[in-house]
């Protein structure tokens, strides 16, 4: 396995929409059933694609909400790839670039109990809250987020992209 971390490109799309297709999380065009669907596109400027031999197995996107604050948005590995720490290869590459973009605050929703524990344990978030979905996305027989959030300001990062510590 040679996995490699880098930015997404146009061309690395329909192999990203694959991958979040396994999750049902790959964004849709509104549409009257679900007029204002959680996802309609990805920003591919403020993506992440994990390659295995030129083969795109994982995503991770962030969406900026202002100067100082964003949202993480479609971390999604292929589950052939599970359990490598692609996922946190992912997540560390996306908060190294929004820190370097001055973002001090991050929000992330999740639905599934392993990541909420994954984000809390690893990176430090807290859990702030809860949103109502705004259809079946991810876990359809899960009706709401957990709202999670990361003080990436004081976010200590330790000296190679795949070792971090929480700052508390």
């Amino acid at each position: 396995m040679e996995i490699t971390i880098k930015k997404m490109g146009p061309d690395d799309l329909n192999e990203v929409l694959a991958v979040l297709e396994k999750w049902n999380m790959a964004p849709l065009q509104p549409t009257p059933e679900i007029p204002d669907p959680e996802r309609s596109s990805i920003h591919i400027e403020n993506s992440f694609v994990a390659t295995d031999g030129g083969k795109v197995v994982g995503v991770a996107s962030y969406i900026l909400l202002s100067q100082v604050s964003a949202e993480t948005a479609s971390l999604a590995v292929d589950p052939a790839y599970n359990g490598r720490g692609i996922g946190y290869m992912l997540q560390m590459a996306r908060l190294r670039e929004m820190k370097a973009r001055g973002i001090k605050r991050v929000q992330t929703e999740t639905d599934r109990p392993q990541t909420i524990r994954w984000y809390v344990e690893k990176f430090g978030y807290r859990i702030v809250g809860t949103n109502r979905k705004k259809h079946a996305f991810s876990l359809p027989n899960v009706d709401f987020w957990t709202v999670l959030e990361l003080d990436l300001e004081n976010f200590k990062f330790k000296g190679t992209a795949s070792e971090a510590e929480p700052r508390r």
